[in-house]
């Protein structure tokens, strides 16, 4: 049965910077990817994780089950490739695509950009000034399919694709987002060590699927507690354009 439209949350083990951060727990037992399946299920559509073929992922697809997900196992580092065949495998036509790394995924965002997306639109991107770990990318076929004919080797790493979406010349549409949500300091992804800190304070105080818009009035009002990463959000910003320099 073909299904028109549906989430891809995206996570692998293997990542160097902070290793196995998909597995590693944040509340109680809760596990970092199994904290944004559950915000992704506040978009209401079928959600489909994303991971890869290597050995390392079969716990991924282990929580999938668990949280009655959908599974799609591909690429291991060319995340693109993933995208394609996972949207050839389930026969999508849009998706919804989320980072595993970003615990806090803004859903009512997401919700937006599903009521937002143009008919000519190929790719939704979030504007620059949007807090870190809020919105990731929703993607049609038509440009899933322009994506990948830039990126089908499948040992290229395609981890960060603002340059494959240059040279796929997508047609794109900016999110709209609201004053509240454009960047504060505040940093809402999981890389590094002070990540992990972070994310395990906010979530002793809050519950994991409150609203983002609440979660950043708390930030705002406990300023101590986003200082806890922040400080690594230039470092980030630094990886991503030294990765694009060499595409």
């Amino acid at each position: 049965m073909e299904k028109l439209i549906s989430v891809i949350v995206s996570a692998r083990c293997s990542s160097s910077r902070l290793p196995n951060k998909a597995l590693l727990k944040i509340k109680n037992s809760l596990r970092s990817i199994e904290i944004v399946i559950e915000r992704a299920k506040l978009i209401g559509i079928p959600i489909i994780l994303a991971t890869s073929t290597d050995s390392s992922d079969d716990e991924l697809e282990k929580i999938a089950k668990k949280h009655n997900i959908l599974i799609f196992r591909g690429e291991l580092n060319n995340k693109i490739k993933r995208w394609y065949d996972c949207f050839n495998q389930f026969n999508l036509k849009f998706a919804i695509e989320i980072d595993g790394d970003d615990l806090c995924y803004n859903f009512r965002l997401a919700k937006r950009a599903l009521k937002e997306f143009k008919k000519e639109t190929e790719i939704m991107i979030a504007p620059s000034n949007i807090i870190i770990g809020f919105f990731t990318y929703m993607i049609s076929r038509n440009g899933i399919d322009k994506l990948y004919s830039v990126a089908k080797d499948e040992n290229l790493n395609t981890d960060v694709i603002t340059k494959y979406i240059e040279k796929a010349q997508l047609k794109s549409q900016t999110l709209i987002i609201k004053k509240n949500e454009c960047n504060k300091e505040i940093r809402l992804t999981l890389d590094y060590e002070e990540d992990l800190i972070f994310f395990r304070k906010l979530y002793e105080k809050l519950d994991i699927t409150t609203d983002t818009n609440k979660i950043i009035d708390f930030l705002i009002k406990n300023p101590d507690i986003p200082r806890i990463n922040f400080c690594k959000q230039q470092d980030f910003i630094n990886n991503q354009a030294n990765f694009n320099s060499k595409i």
